[in-house]
């Protein structure tokens, strides 16, 4: 492992990819020198086609990106957003569809930048919010300025005071993102299978979704085809947008604490595995039928190649449910709250305009076809016909079907 070095994010220019591929090729001391430019590398490429340095010849004289003998006039004391980009731009891409560019997000259009809303203190911690599957640096929660803080308590001092036609009680309980953040343009990762072979199966929004909210089988016109709509949760009290992971995988119960293990993939890819069939005709068969599920429960509960049993007490977690055999060895599914969809925040990629939720009127949100309680969730890809299963956002925010009556005004 390497860590940052200062140059990784103070200097512009930095040859981020040259540094990736020494770190591949297993020549960490020469990871900074690679980075400033100051190397020649010999390149090859490992299994997967990802390149990788094979030799490095360090020469200080060369230029092209930092000049050593001059260094400390090209070192930013603010650094740039691609130099922070270079290490976030492909996980919250893929997990979030998140972009960081003027057309994607009204703060970097006005001329914000990472830090200004990530600002640094001298020990080089970084100010964060707090989101929903947060597990880094907890200590740093609610550090940065929130969107109240900006623009209805004035510490943005150039931010525009927000002035909204509508009952404040909104705001008490609906989040700022979840109307300015009303849908995203970039496809993101949506469901993670490792039942069928052991091998990760990614597919993304554009598969189970699109740019109809009510409809994922409907394509609109005139709209960019990679949209797609978050779901919306309540948490802390609020109701916040969030980009649902649906992850299918096999496990281990620990009948003793409800607590489910993963079975290791190497297992799966070595266990002699039933063929599942293809049944939604997508070209890639998936288990998802109860005799499929049946039979890969009764193969799990063979040994590996150490002469351990695979699984103690085997089950499929996938769609808010575990499968497991009963005592009677038919399969039986129970909810389980490992198997529900993994909810992750969405706090980039912020609209202003005629495109945030309720900026057409009351009835955007409130009338018989709402976008906003009606539109449909990813739960489960595949039900035992491989159709997807889906719920619309009133159901995941526990809202009974009285009180959605009078939202839709129905009444």
């Amino acid at each position: 492992m390497s860590e940052a070095d200062c140059l990784f994010c103070h200097l512009k220019g930095y040859r981020w990819k040259e540094r990736e591929a020494t770190l591949r090729g297993k020549l960490f001391r020469y990871g900074p020198a690679v980075g400033a430019g100051w190397a020649d590398i010999k390149l090859s490429h490992d299994e997967s086609g990802n390149s990788r340095v094979d030799e490095v010849a360090v020469d200080y004289t060369k230029k092209e990106v930092a000049d050593f003998e001059n260094l400390n006039t090209q070192i930013v004391r603010r650094p740039p957003d691609e130099n922070c980009w270079s290490c976030h731009a492909v996980a919250d891409g893929k997990r979030r569809g998140r972009q960081w560019n003027s057309g994607s997000d009204v703060h970097n259009a006005k001329g914000l930048r990472c830090i200004s809303c990530h600002p640094s203190d001298n020990n080089h911690n970084f100010a964060k919010g707090n989101t929903i599957q947060q597990t880094v640096r907890s200590d740093l929660n609610n550090t940065m300025a929130s969107c109240e803080d900006c623009h209805y308590k004035g510490k943005g001092k150039n931010a525009p005071r927000y002035k909204h036609p509508f009952s404040p009680r909104h705001l008490k309980i609906i989040s700022c993102q979840t109307c300015h953040i009303p849908f995203l343009t970039s496809s993101a990762d949506l469901v993670y299978d490792f039942s069928t072979s052991g091998q990760p199966l990614v597919y993304e929004t554009f598969k189970f979704l699109s740019n109809d909210p009510l409809d994922p089988k409907r394509t609109i016109t005139g709209i960019a085809p990679n949209t797609w709509y978050p779901a919306l949760t309540k948490w802390k009290g609020r109701i916040f947008p969030a980009k649902s992971l649906v992850v299918v995988y096999w496990g281990d119960l620990d009948s003793t604490t409800n607590v489910v293990k993963p079975i290791p993939l190497w297992k799966i890819q070595e266990l002699k595995k039933p063929l599942p069939k293809d049944d939604n005709g997508d070209g890639v068969p998936e288990v998802n039928s109860p005799d499929e599920i049946k039979a890969f429960l009764k193969a799990l509960k063979e040994k590996d190649k150490f002469e351990t049993p695979v699984a103690a007490h085997p089950v499929l977690m996938k769609g808010g449910f575990l499968y497991q055999l009963d005592k009677n060895g038919e399969v039986e599914k129970i909810k389980h709250e490992q198997a529900e969809a993994v909810d992750l925040s969405l706090s980039h990629n912020v609209m202003s305009g005629p495109d945030v939720i309720g900026a057409r009127g009351c009835r955007e949100c409130h009338s018989k076809r709402s976008p906003f309680f009606l539109r449909k969730v990813l739960v489960d890809p595949w039900d035992e016909k491989g159709k997807p299963v889906y719920v619309e956002n009133w159901e995941r925010l526990g809202i009974d079907e009285e009180k959605l009556g009078r939202l839709l005004m129905d009444q």
